[in-house]
């Protein structure tokens, strides 16, 4: 794989999704692996009278731009009242009226993480089932939980070894070509 792109779904700037997707890049066996920030590409909440008035922002020709250039994705998916935030949801609805396939049939490793014992599944098992929809090919997805427990800040890495294990796992997943969706891991 040449060029990942690696990303949460988070707006927050202390974000422990982005916290994992950062670390998570450095796992990654690709020529180039870019970590984005979204909060970088913000726009109005989607409608289409919006739409109408104003055509597709700049920021979102900027993201799509980006998605082209990529060979695959890392997503770190944070959860709200058991869905994705609205967020994220934004760019997504965003980006399905640049191009509804606007992950181009491109691999995906799927990631979540929470304070809580669940890690965000509810999330990230909604996304996941909204990949194909968008183009994406789900490679392997993980929900770990108790992230200030397996995760040190300050050293900004996962430290519980057997969640490393697990994280290795799943990223590696993202490199190997024509093999089967993988379940979720976690």
């Amino acid at each position: 794989m040449n060029r990942v792109l690696a990303f949460s779904g988070s707006n927050s700037s202390n974000s422990i999704n982005q916290a994992l997707v950062k670390y998570s890049a450095t796992l990654v066996d690709a020529e180039i692996v870019e970590v984005i920030d979204l909060r970088e590409f913000d726009t109005p909440i989607f409608g289409v009278d919006l739409e109408q008035e104003i055509g597709s922002p700049e920021s979102i020709q900027k993201l799509y731009a980006k998605f082209v250039e990529a060979d695959g994705f890392l997503i770190s998916l944070p959860e709200h009242n058991s869905m994705m935030p609205t967020f994220f949801k934004n760019l997504l609805d965003w980006l399905s009226r640049v191009d509804r396939k606007f992950f181009q049939g491109k691999p995906i490793v799927l990631l979540s993480t929470s304070p809580g014992p669940n890690g965000g599944k509810w999330a990230l098992q909604h996304f996941a089932g909204l990949l194909p929809r968008f183009g994406g090919v789900l490679k392997a997805q993980l929900s770990l939980g108790k992230f200030g427990e397996i995760f040190d800040r300050e050293l900004e890495k996962v430290v519980d070894e057997s969640a490393l294990k697990l994280l290795k796992t799943t990223v590696e997943a993202l490199s190997k070509e024509n093999e089967a969706v993988s379940p979720e891991i976690g």
